[in-house]
């Protein structure tokens, strides 16, 4: 005979153990961050607080971020964000920034929402074309991003360096708490070699102002207040930026006396210059100069390459290529403007056993040709 199996019948407890459990799993499957990146770099003092903690916490390299993420930088502090998507999005010292949105199809588009209260920033589209819809919001205007390369500042720092632009001067009323600097650094509608058209777009109190070609800002002093520009920066608060955004290293400054050249050399603009480290600073790049954002950037254009010492090199190669010196005659040099003649008399070298004519007109005197 069989023997039958006993069967262990769960009771009313042990099920609602069981649901409780589901439903306990369910709840944090749905509230698990997104993450949408890491952090890619950090400097000094970064904290991060996510969506569902009490206290901010100490960010550290390669650190997933994810939506809803607030960011903190403190004094002399740098963060650097890597999107899914490849976006680079950089932060300066005491800035605030919230994670607001993020949508990635690796196949079609990406978009990408973040709100700025205070500090320098720098966007850079990792998709180009098209396809790339970002948005940097800040207390008083909305800036749209479309495949290009964005420097901004939010707050104080942005209206010290408007005061000094051509185009804004001192009479403007500004907020020091929400005025909004946005400066067009990447390529724009003329570009060139495969590299995609970008702009952006400064919207604030009803007003749009179009940004399409680099260098090109716009300027919103306060809430309420409609965007200012487009104007073309100046290079010292080109430079006032950039040393809010950037370290000593990655800052890019045009030589000396030079126009305002950009850091994409298929623009199709006049002389595009070659962008040099500020006296000083220390160049530790791999051949190429990146802005401190590494090679390969998907859609964008590399930047051009530091000067190469070509003389010392020409000298070093033209010395590895001279043979030794030999006891032959000297030849005259080849720079002499007069040839020298196809033979010439001369004594030659002594050697042992070999007799020394004393006659120079003796049929035994050597005729040495000269090359």
């Amino acid at each position: 005979m069989m023997r039958s199996l006993p069967v262990r019948v769960i009771g009313k407890p042990a099920v609602a153990v069981l649901l409780v459990l589901s439903l306990a799993v369910a709840v944090m499957a749905v509230a698990a961050p997104r993450v949408i990146g890491i952090a890619a770099a950090v400097v000094k003092d970064v904290r991060i607080k996510g969506a569902g903690a009490a206290n901010f916490s100490k960010a550290s390299v390669r650190q997933r971020v994810a939506l809803a993420d607030q960011v903190h930088t403190g004094a002399a502090s740098r963060l650097q964000l890597l999107l899914l998507d490849k976006s680079k999005f950089t932060v300066g010292a005491n800035a605030r920034l919230t994670i607001d949105r993020f949508v990635y199809d690796p196949s079609g588009s990406s978009s990408f929402s973040a709100s700025v209260a205070k500090g320098a920033f720098r966007f850079m589209s990792g998709r180009s074309g098209r396809d790339n819809n970002s948005a940097i919001k800040s207390p008083a205007a909305t800036i749209g991003i479309r495949g290009t390369v964005v420097d901004g500042v939010v707050g104080e720092l942005a209206a010290a360096i408007a005061r000094s632009e051509r185009a804004i001067g001192r009479d403007v009323e500004s907020d020091p708490e929400t005025a909004t600097l946005v400066v067009l650094r990447g390529p724009g509608p003329q570009t060139r070699g495969g590299v995609s058209v970008g702009a952006a777009d400064v919207s604030a109190a009803g007003v749009t102002v179009n940004l399409d070609r680099p260098l090109q800002a716009a300027y919103v002093p306060r809430v309420g207040a409609p965007p200012i520009g487009p104007f073309t920066i100046s290079m010292p608060g080109l430079a006032r930026l950039g040393d809010l955004i950037l370290e000593p290293q990655e800052r890019l400054l045009p030589p000396p006396g030079s126009t305002a050249n950009l850091p994409f050399p298929r623009d199709n603009l006049p002389q595009p210059g070659v962008f040099l480290p500020p006296p000083g600073a220390i160049y530790n790049g791999g051949g190429r100069n990146d802005g401190g954002f590494g090679p390969g950037i998907p859609g964008l254009g590399s930047f051009p390459e530091l000067p190469v010492d070509r003389p010392t090199q020409r000298t070093r190669q033209t010395g590895q290529a001279q043979p030794s010196p030999s006891p032959t005659p000297t030849t005259a040099p080849t720079q002499t403007p007069n040839p020298p003649p196809t033979t010439t008399n001369v004594p030659p070298p002594t050697t042992a056993g070999s007799p020394s004519p004393n006659n120079p007109n003796s049929p035994n005197y050597p005729q040495q040709p000269v090359p």
